[in-house]
């Protein structure tokens, strides 16, 4: 896009670049400080906004952004460009010889093939909304994801508005609407105001669906008894038990039938429950 000679590259607002990091980087300072202060002040007519939802563990995060146009200018060949990116990666830096924090790395650029590009159709007092979905990669810290936003000119590359939002901060903190935030919610995704954990796993009872108090070794047909929920283990497991080994298909993540603990559910296991019921070793 900018016709990238030499590394490091730095492209100021779509426009000016340079080229090299100079030695001392420090020293560079005087050069772009100034270069910071004159962009900030320019005015736009564009004004972006970010929404979302986004619940730490979960690798998919969703955003709509709507853009505003308060000014009289044209949008023709504008668009809204969408970066994905990790802040703060711990790196080796070659020239000074440290390890410190990268900021900002893209990580997926949404928007970069023409038809990803969100291209603006607007007048003046008019907005815009562009809405979408992302997953986080297992190898990226999803708590230090990004959403960069900018407006650009298509033919010139000029940057007239942007802005940036983190996944984990500045989007939707209550996806559930329940008036408990999501990083302390124990149930983030549905609705609990009571916060309910029978088995104090830390998982929410309406979203919790292996109960820890229910399910443990032998209960093959999960079945309890009482306001404990005392597991019910008797011959109907065995029956469970056999019909679960002639058809895989009617087991579930919940059931814990390793009663040898060897990593294979088999009729070895099956006849550990028999032998179990018939000592009456069935209290938990």
């Amino acid at each position: 896009m900018y016709g990238v000679g030499g590394i490091p590259h730095l492209q100021w607002n779509g426009i000016d670049e340079v080229v090299g990091a100079g030695s001392p980087w420090w020293d560079r300072y005087d050069d772009y400080y100034p270069m910071v202060v004159d962009y900030s002040n320019l005015q736009t007519p564009y004004e972006i906004n970010i929404t979302g939802a986004y619940i730490s563990g979960d690798p998919n995060v969703t955003y709509e952004i709507t853009v505003t146009q308060e000014g009289g200018s044209s949008s023709e060949n504008m668009a809204l460009e969408i970066v994905v990116a990790e802040d703060s990666i711990y790196s080796y830096w070659s020239v000074p010889d440290v390890y410190h924090y990268t900021r900002n790395v893209s990580r997926n650029f949404l928007t970069y093939h023409d038809d990803c590009k969100n291209i603006l159709a607007l007048s003046n007092g008019e907005s815009q909304t562009f809405s979408g979905e992302f997953e986080i990669s297992d190898t990226w810290v999803g708590n230090n994801i990004k959403i960069i936003t900018y407006i650009q000119d298509l033919d010139t590359y000029e940057v007239y508005q942007s802005k940036i939002a983190s996944v984990s901060r500045d989007l939707d903190p209550d996806v559930d609407s329940d008036g408990i935030l999501n990083n302390v919610d124990n149930c983030p995704s549905i609705a609990n105001t009571d916060q309910d954990d029978w088995d104090q796993d830390d998982i929410g009872d309406v979203c919790d669906y292996c109960n820890d108090i229910a399910n443990v070794p032998g209960n093959a047909n999960i079945d309890a008894t009482g306001e404990e929920l005392t597991p019910l283990i008797n011959v109907m497991d065995i029956l469970t038990f056999a019909d679960l080994l002639d058809d895989s298909n009617l087991a579930n993540d919940c059931q814990s039938l390793d009663l040898l603990e060897d990593g294979e559910v088999n009729q070895f296991d099956l006849i550990v429950l028999i032998d179990m019921i018939m000592a009456g070793e069935t209290t938990f």
